[in-house]
């Protein structure tokens, strides 16, 4: 099936990683993707900003806390693999083993600064989906 997986780097390899989610399979070292291709380009985008302010990705949206701006660029990794699907439906899915054959999509901030909103503070609710 064809997944999307997104980063603010251009890689060479995708390399499972351990991540810090909401459950126990937000919580397993894997790579993490999605069959949506413009969540994908905003997370790229967004997760530049990793360690320097929170965000949020509710569907089709970026939410940035303050007025930090992402990278310019970033890249979506579309990839064919049969992965684990998560309990948020085609939103999450997860692959265990590195994946080497991939194309790649730069993605530009001018082409979705409407979908980027900036607030004061970011309130997560913990939800289950």
């Amino acid at each position: 099936m064809i997944l999307y997986h997104g980063s603010p780097k251009k890689l060479k390899i995708l390399i499972p990683r351990k991540a810090n989610g909401l459950n126990k399979f937000e919580n397993q070292k894997a790579i993490f993707l999605t069959k949506s291709f413009e969540q994908t380009a905003l997370f790229a985008l967004g997760k530049s900003l990793k360690g320097k302010t929170k965000f949020a990705l509710p569907q089709g949206k970026l939410i940035i806390e303050g007025d930090l701006t992402t990278a310019e660029i970033g890249y979506v990794y579309e990839v064919n693999v049969e992965a684990k699907r998560g309990t948020r439906g085609d939103y999450e899915y997860a692959y265990n083993k590195p994946i080497k054959k991939f194309k790649i999509h730069e993605v530009k901030l001018k082409d979705y600064e409407n979908k980027i909103s900036h607030v004061g503070k970011i309130v997560i609710i913990k939800k289950e989906f």
